[in-house]
């Protein structure tokens, strides 16, 4: 079974459809564990989501958002980690149960977001194609490639991320006890974002083989940007929608069904799509 970590911030709207979506889809899922850095004014919203998805342990983020995975790792009740942020939206229905795989050396990551559908790259403005030509289909009907048979920075070779990645518990242990210990030398911010930046020191050194189902089944939807860090990644560019809207929507009942929302077609792991269309009062 599987422990999934969400990071989270001023995403109430968003946060409850992730939530929601890996509550249906996600059934290997038995605990899990929100780590938000809401500001003040989505106090109210938190209690709210809390209060109605009972199943979540609810975590404040610290000073040290390395230390904060750390604890949240060490102290899992399972032996893997499926990091997530409050934009993503398991789309798709997966279960795996037997995630031992995994513990083979040349195992990085089980990659959720990743699948022979992933055929293009979308960000910052850039479009290309970057299917994985050389693939193969292994004994549990999932798909594995060598990360390194793509250059460093393709969805193909990029197996530390917080979207929708499996990993052995230990290895998240290990990482951020390093991360934590050199945080306070390098003066990094606390942000996913960072977090992710920082782990791939550790690329070169982990196994080479990169794991996914053979169609994705987790998608990002960059609609907004609520953090100060690596403002060159680009969101709100087809569907734009700012906190505050989002907030008062999340206020006033508003809440996104999955069914209601029009996923398809999915070739990038970050896709915008129009969350709104799947609202419920």
């Amino acid at each position: 079974m599987i422990t999934s970590v969400i990071f989270s911030k001023n995403r109430p709207l968003q946060l409850d459809l992730c939530l929601s979506s890996i509550a249906k889809n996600f059934s290997d899922c038995s605990q899990t564990i929100v780590i938000h850095n809401n500001d003040a004014a989505f106090n109210e919203a938190h209690k709210v989501l809390c209060e109605e998805h009972t199943h979540i342990e609810s975590w404040t983020q610290s000073s040290s958002i390395f230390y904060d995975v750390f604890v949240a790792a060490f102290g899992a009740k399972n032996d893997y980690i499926c990091f997530f942020t409050d934009d993503n939206i398991f789309y798709n229905e997966f279960v795996c149960g037997d995630y031992e795989f995994l513990h083979n050396p040349q195992v990085s990551c089980l990659s959720l977001r990743m699948g022979m559908n992933i055929v293009e790259r979308s960000h910052n403005g850039v479009t290309g194609r970057d299917m994985c030509q050389k693939m193969f289909k292994t004994e549990n009907d999932m798909i594995a490639w060598p990360k390194t048979w793509h250059g460093y920075g393709s969805y193909w070779s990029y197996d530390l991320s917080v979207d929708g990645h499996v990993y052995k518990k230990d290895s998240i242990i290990s990482m951020m006890d390093e991360l934590h210990f050199l945080q306070s030398r390098y003066n990094w911010k606390n942000t996913p974002n960072v977090l992710e930046s920082e782990i791939q020191r550790f690329w070169a050194i982990g196994p080479n083989y990169m794991m996914a189902p053979q169609e994705s089944v987790v998608v990002n939807s960059p609609n907004n940007r609520v953090s100060d860090t690596h403002t060159e990644n680009m969101s709100g560019q087809t569907y734009s929608y700012d906190e505050q809207t989002l907030l008062s929507k999340y206020l006033s009942g508003t809440r996104i069904r999955l069914q209601d929302l029009s996923i398809d077609n999915i070739k990038s792991p970050h896709t915008e799509l129009d969350i709104l269309s799947g609202i419920a009062t």
